[in-house]
């Protein structure tokens, strides 16, 4: 059966879609070039799911970097016998040790990066806790080699790292010092935070997929 424009504007007559300037064809079918200047139901759900797919991806890197931040920040405060650096003491491997020291960094810093592209109060406040934390050890940090820049990323003089002791790295980054350990909590948050954010940008789109559903529902002419 053809479908005329006169059958579509009774349908539109139905539904509450006004007519009086365009037709219901031209409604679902403008490219937003007409008078009205607005993209139809389709563009607007296109654009939801390309920002969706483009959030995600975000808090997806965030949720990932942070988690590797938390692991490693976990590992290099750890106590007792078998923590990291009673194990570097016994076996004098200062290459593994420098070598953590400038994952961490990096570690640190791509947390704080994705933090920055990621939207959100939360992650804002986030992104702030971590500088802070960075902050407060600027001193012990300058000792062995670590500056924190005018954008609260960390950078190494991996010179004067090396010509650290055990000692001073410990207290920046063992257990009797603060740093690893908030730094810990807050990238446990941080993972929390956008895997949360992951799981409501998704809801979202799905509940925008159910509104177009619902609306195409409305002109279905062979029910």
């Amino acid at each position: 059966m053809r479908i005329t424009t006169q059958m579509l504007n009774e349908t539109a007559r139905r539904t509450g879609i006004p007519i009086n300037q365009n037709t219901l064809l031209d409604y679902i079918n403008n490219d937003g070039s007409g008078s009205s200047g607005s993209g139809t139901l389709l563009d607007a759900l296109d654009k939801n799911q390309k920002v969706s797919s483009v959030s995600t991806e975000n808090y997806k890197k965030l949720g990932k970097a942070a988690d590797s931040l938390k692991d490693l920040a976990e590992k290099l405060s750890g106590k007792g016998e078998e923590s990291f650096f009673d194990k570097i003491k016994e076996s004098g491997e200062t290459d593994e040790l420098y070598k953590t020291v400038e994952d961490y960094v990096a570690k640190y810093n791509s947390t704080l990066a994705e933090l920055k592209k990621s939207p959100g109060v939360m992650n804002q406040y986030y992104g702030q806790m971590l500088q802070e934390a960075a902050e407060e050890n600027s001193s012990a940090f300058e000792k062995i080699g670590i500056k924190i820049g005018k954008d609260g990323a960390l950078s190494i003089d991996r010179e004067k790292l090396k010509g650290s002791s055990i000692e001073d790295i410990e207290k920046v980054f063992g257990a009797s010092g603060e740093f690893t350990s908030k730094t810990a909590f807050l990238a446990d948050k941080i993972s929390d935070n956008a895997l949360a954010a992951m799981e409501s940008v998704s809801s979202q789109y799905n509940n925008s997929g159910s509104l177009y559903s619902q609306f195409a529902s409305q002109f279905d002419f062979w029910g």
